[in-house]
């Protein structure tokens, strides 16, 4: 049964990564063709059994199960599967000599005691940084606990003076629903005192800036403010993270006043560039693409080939790769604009705690990913609803790519 899971899963991808729905023997012998011409032989026949083309309780063999995954650049069967049945985010790492002293276990239990002192020692003791999966884990475990504790003083203290802390709670976690103003506060007054390096406090202004706009609720005065620091930047020397921010930041300046119609394409243009340029790209398109359709720029997104390139390799790539809350953004993106598509791509789904961070938007995305796939009188219901959370949460940028 774990088997069929996975067969009926790489068929779909590799249908995906195609471009090519297998839905007639033709379209079996055109696949075969493709598998032999990349030497991973696989016979019509089979892959017409595989797709269903044809009846038969034969169960494919080990050597045919290693050329799907192949041709997906796996090393093997048990390699693809292993893979696709990692959990990511597993909090429950226990205290071992490897981990040299630090366990998520312990940390949530300190927490929960509110015996700061314990905290303070373990962030002493943390090991993990550089997007390990461990680093995001324990960011959401500590974002959920200072939520929990209603952003207890002495917990924002004690995670504003260290660098775990500062990591895992204010640079990662990253409070987008920033209920009541809580995150820009604590922002300002725990993380932003504590910090001297320009990037850190360029971090800090970019969110807010983005976080004012996108409310409706933005200042000339911080924009000049944002726009002085922005100055004395290096672009070329940004984290990815801040790459995207300051892209996503100029949009939206450009939008507020008026200028963006003029530069959409030099921002496309320059957009696609960097997003070739570096490994890690998906934020700066994510974080575009949210900018850009928050002032209706639909069409120019759309009609941009290579930006659009970029986003097709994007998703096919995700297969090898931990999903992210841009990749959500893409993926939505990328739907809408690829509806032959929809029928092949089996859309991937967070849990909840993953993007509790993000939990307003998260709910807007799926519910809109949904009304892709959705008819009738259920699509109906969709659009009413959606429509009317958007308007709340003023989240623009969704109705104006699926509605407007």
């Amino acid at each position: 049964m774990k088997n069929e899971k996975f067969i009926k899963q790489i068929c779909n991808q590799i249908e995906t990564a195609v471009n090519r729905s297998i839905k007639g023997f033709p379209d079996a012998v055109w696949l075969s063709d493709l598998f032999t011409l990349k030497k991973m032989p696989i016979s019509a026949s089979t892959i017409a059994r595989l797709y269903g083309l044809t009846n038969s309780s034969q169960k494919p063999y080990l050597s045919t199960l290693d050329n799907l995954a192949k041709f997906l650049d796996y090393d093997n069967w048990v390699n693809y599967v292993e893979d696709q049945s990692k959990h990511y985010f597993n909090s429950n790492i226990f205290l071992t000599e490897e981990t040299e002293g630090f366990s998520q276990s312990v940390l949530e239990l300190a927490l929960s005691l509110k015996r700061y002192d314990t905290v303070k020692m373990l962030l002493g003791k943390y090991p993990y940084f550089d997007n390990n999966p461990i680093h995001f884990s324990t960011a959401n475990l500590i974002g959920k606990y200072v939520k929990k504790n209603n952003y207890d003083e002495d917990l924002l203290l004690v995670l504003a003076n260290s660098k775990a802390g500062q990591s895992l709670f204010y640079e990662c976690f990253v409070d987008d629903n920033n209920e009541n103003n809580y995150f820009s506060n604590t922002l300002f007054t725990y993380y932003l005192p504590q910090v001297t390096n320009k990037h850190d406090i360029y971090f800090v202004y970019s969110y807010l800036l983005a976080q004012n706009i996108y409310s409706e609720n933005w200042k000339k005065s911080f924009v000049k403010e944002y726009q002085e620091l922005s100055k004395s930047i290096n672009i070329k020397q940004l984290h990815y993270h801040l790459l995207s921010r300051y892209f996503e930041c100029n949009i939206l300046i450009d939008g507020m006043q008026g200028n963006l119609q003029k530069n959409v394409d030099d921002y496309l243009n320059t957009i696609t560039n960097y997003a070739l340029s570096i490994d890690k790209n998906e934020w700066l398109l994510a974080r575009s693409i949210r900018a850009l359709l928050h002032f209706g720029f639909k069409k120019e997104l759309l009609n941009h080939l290579k930006f659009n390139e970029i986003i097709n390799a994007t998703i096919m790539k995700k297969r090898k790769s931990k999903n992210s809350g841009a990749l959500y953004i893409i993926q939505l993106y990328w739907l809408y604009g690829n509806i032959e598509n929809r029928l092949t791509y089996q859309p991937f789904h967070f849990s909840a705690d993953y993007l509790q961070g993000n939990s307003v938007e998260r709910i807007a995305i799926e519910t809109a990913t949904a009304s892709l796939y959705s008819k009738g009188v259920i699509k109906k219901a969709i659009k009413e609803n959606l429509k009317q959370y958007c308007a709340n949460t003023k989240i623009k940028w969704i109705i104006n790519l699926l509605y407007n």
